[in-house]
């Protein structure tokens, strides 16, 4: 994670400052994967009664949901300087003079304003409106207070590392000295408290905390303003206090902090979590609250830290505070808990559809699938809830009820529940997650996806597709993050798509998985529609599920479909932003029968596609090499012989002229050539060849070495078989003898690939490997059934000549090796 980034936040530069009893070392590295989006969720976090509890959402993968502090401590308290300053000056010119300007410029007015000196600054300090404040009241004692501050500031915030910074004891002496001075000198109250605050916060970083104590009880526990600077003055007792060791008399501050104000709110939760012992009974630190609230918040607390069941939890915190806008919060979290645990990996054992996550499945944290019970138990203590008067948001309770039945597939409890959650007042937020419950519901409970339910459910699809493209998407911790983005590819591929695959349409399946895809790669700018379909991180799904796992007619189905005049409006609707085209398809279809060995369908599919689908991109560029170039040793790279480039359409009709050749009523020398060439077509585009990609679409080192788990098309691809035989036709054919040493060498060429070599997984150390390696050599050379041949009637021709001095192989045998 970024540290930097996090420390910068939580030790902000401005005067203001308060960091409390703050380990150093406490967040570790997480795996890299986006903690936003790795299980598959269909509830939304943003319910908050209180937005600024978003650091606290559920992420197994962070120890905070966000990192930064909701209400940044700089802005709030520089905004103070408004109201004493009053008009004209605002937020943006107390923010920069109070935190940014240099010392050295305000030292300058200061002059300027005490001894008339010649105001030499910036144009930026001269033209704020907080300077014409004072250039206009000579207000030197505010004025004197900031510059204070500055001087302060160096000895009081964290460093920007791993390490505390170091402090100068001496110059915190000499500086509390003089704030005490100013503190008793002050005429103004909101003065006075600001150079109280700043002694505080002195005597906290010296480490003098028994002095930090007493002057916080002796002289600001007295001063009646209202500030921000109250809540951050008491944070650094509550801090001195752990250190003087009254630990639980600290925790409990630090959660009476956590409930009264936004200010520091991941600060004063961590000093609670750090400073509390978790090996101690909590009843001591409850012991300390005053009344129910107290008690149901520290409780809440407790629970934030820890990932296990907090149903218990949850009803105590109703038990105690039924309006407390933590058991909201938990509530949100134990239904991510069961997204996570449960629901997303049982989503993962159904066949079909495709998730767009970064899902790792942790067997040690799933949940077990029979948890019937538990759920059924939380379903009906968030009904509970629901119906107390007393709760802020009671739809949001019965709303969740009613989606942990969903996860159950209890579509009857479920449609109970959303009936009843419809009757009460609910947020424009609230009413959105009721209509996607509600329609996730309607899906699930259909048993057969026909026209006539597409049709009724487009409108809510539509919506949802709507509320997810105008959706503005936020950036956590680096993460881009939109709820409704994932929510609507989630339903598409993990619902819908998976309920085309049960009933066996691939055609509607593939398009459905497409049509979420697409969404999750186009910017919210909709005229840019940049994306990466092919490799890396955005790996086109709907692409790679069109090719490993439909078939040809279910392909030409997919194709109809997306060629069809008369789609009707729903398919027109997944159509309309889809990562698959109908020329994918159509490549994939051609792609399918030239694996058959259908040149004239395989002709006929690409002819459908135009020549700019395969240059409009790099990875359509399938082949650079000669397909037909007669090669002694195998290479996927262009060579010099390779002077003529193909198409697929091209290459598939020259296989049909030689075929055609091959077969007619010309010379025997000149069908034994035809051959020839046909033979190299076909290994050429084998696994070996410089054309794998005419019948494949990725290529993986050691694949040729495996044979088990082959479709019919792998087999020749592997294998070329087809190859061999046609280089021994040519060979019975040709009358010329360096045409037949040609002939037998490539025949040499594709037995060898027919025979199983060692594949170095099977062996446990790498020297059993080679030896067995050396072993399949030996045996093969000794044992090939075309060198023989080769070397005994064609050694004086000028291809053995050139194949023996460029084969190993070859030059072994014949040499006796």
């Amino acid at each position: 994670m970024k540290w930097k980034k996090f420390s910068t936040a939580c030790t902000s530069s401005c005067l203001v400052v308060a960091l409390v009893a703050f380990p150093y070392n406490i967040l570790g590295c997480g795996p890299d994967l986006n903690p936003y989006d790795y299980y598959t969720s269909f509830f939304r976090n943003g319910f908050s009664q209180q937005q600024n509890l978003q650091p606290f959402y559920y992420t197994n993968y962070r120890f905070l949901y966000d990192e930064q502090e909701p209400m940044p401590v700089k802005y709030v308290t520089s905004a103070e300087w408004t109201s004493y300053c009053g008009d004209p000056v605002k937020n943006t010119d107390a923010y920069p003079f109070v935190c940014q300007f240099a010392y050295k410029d305000l030292r300058n007015l200061y002059n300027h304003l005490e001894k008339n000196q010649a105001l030499q600054v910036p144009d930026s300090v001269k033209q704020n409106k907080m300077t014409g404040y004072f250039r206009q009241t000579k207000d030197l004692e505010a004025l004197g207070y900031i510059m204070y501050a500055k001087q302060v500031e160096p000895y009081v915030l964290g460093d920007e590392g791993w390490e505390a910074p170091n402090r100068d004891s001496i110059q915190m002496a000499r500086l509390i000295k003089s704030g005490i001075q100013l503190f008793n000198a002050a005429g103004k109250e909101f003065i006075r408290y600001r150079y109280g605050y700043q002694v505080l916060r002195l005597y906290h970083y010296s480490g003098q905390f028994a002095a930090c104590i007493k002057w916080y009880d002796e002289k600001l526990a007295n001063i009646h303003v209202q500030s921000e600077l109250n809540a951050l003055s008491l944070s650094l007792k509550a801090g001195a206090m752990a250190r003087t060791g009254k630990r639980k008399e600290s925790v409990y501050e630090f959660s009476k902090l956590f409930a009264q104000t936004d200010v520091k709110k991941i600060s004063n939760y961590m000093s609670f979590r750090f400073i509390m012992d978790a090996k101690e009974d909590p009843q001591n630190y409850l012991a300390l609250c005053r009344n129910n609230e107290e008690r149901a918040n520290m409780l809440a607390m407790m629970a934030l830290g820890e990932l296990g069941d907090k149903q218990a939890v949850m009803t105590e915190i109703f038990r105690l505070a039924p309006q407390s806008p933590m058991l909201e919060l938990l509530a949100l979290r134990e239904i991510h808990k069961w997204e996570d645990q449960y629901y997303s990996p049982k989503l993962s054992a159904q066949k079909g559809g495709s998730n767009f996550n970064t899902r790792w499945v942790n067997e040690e944290q799933r949940v077990p699938a029979d948890q019937s019970v538990k759920l059924k138990s939380l379903s009906d203590l968030f009904h509970r809830i629901a119906q107390d008067k007393s709760v802020k948001t009671p739809a949001l309770f019965e709303t969740g009820a009613a989606y942990l039945q969903i996860m159950q597939d209890n579509w009857q409890a479920a449609g109970t529940l959303l009936a009843s959650a419809e009757k009460m007042t609910m947020t424009p937020e609230m009413k959105d997650q009721w209509e996607l419950t509600r329609l996730l519901l309607t899906i699930n409970e259909k048993k057969l996806i026909d026209p006539a339910f597409e049709a009724s459910i487009l409108p809510s699809l539509q919506w949802l597709e709507k509320k997810a493209r105008n959706e503005k998407r936020s950036e956590i911790n680096y993460y881009e993050y939109g709820e409704w983005k994932q929510f609507y590819r989630n339903l598409l591929g993990e619902v819908i798509a998976k309920k085309y695959h049960a009933q066996g349409e691939l055609a509607k399946e593939a398009l459905v998985i497409g049509a979420g895809e697409k969404f999750s790669w186009t910017p919210n700018n909709e005229s840019e529609e940049e994306y990466y379909p092919y490799y890396g991180i955005f790996e086109n799904k709907a692409l790679r599920f069109l090719r490993y796992e439909m078939n040809t007619a279910q392909a030409e189905q997919l194709h109809g479909l997306m060629t069809s005049s008369s789609a009707s409006a729903y398919e027109k609707f997944l159509l309309q932003k889809n990562t698959l085209t109908a020329n994918d398809v159509m490549d994939y279809v051609g792609t399918a029968y030239l694996r058959e060995n259908n040149l004239e369908k395989a002709v006929a599919g690409f002819k459908k596609i135009p020549e700019k689908y395969y240059r409009q991109d790099p990875y359509r560029t399938y082949l650079a090499a000669n397909p037909f170039a007669s090669q002694i040793l195998d290479t996927h790279a262009p060579t010099k012989a390779d002077t003529v480039t193909f198409t697929k359409l091209s290459f598939t009709q020259r296989m049909q002229q030689l075929e055609k050749t091959a077969n007619g009523t010309g010379s025997a020398d000149e069908k034994a050539k035809a051959l020839y060439m046909l033979a190299t077509g076909y290994y050429q585009m084998s696994y070996w060849g410089n054309s794998w990609l005419l019948l494949a679409y990725e290529w993986h080192s050691g694949d040729g070495l495996k044979k088990e788990n082959q479709q019919n098309w792998e087999k020749e691809y592997y294998g070329v078989y087809r190859s061999e035989q046609l280089y021994r036709k040519a060979y019975e054919l040709s009358t010329d003898k360096n045409m037949k040493a040609r002939c037998l060498f490539m025949a040499a060429k594709c037995a060898q690939k027919q025979t199983l070599l060692p594949v170095y997984t099977d062996f446990r150390e790498y020297g059993e490997y080679e030896k067995a390696h050396k072993r399949y050599e030996a045996s093969y050379r000794k044992n090939d059934p075309y060198f023989g041949p080769l070397k005994k009637q064609y050694a004086a021709t000028p291809f053995y000549i050139e194949a023996y001095n460029t084969c190993s192989y070859l030059k072994d045998f014949a040499d006796k090796k």
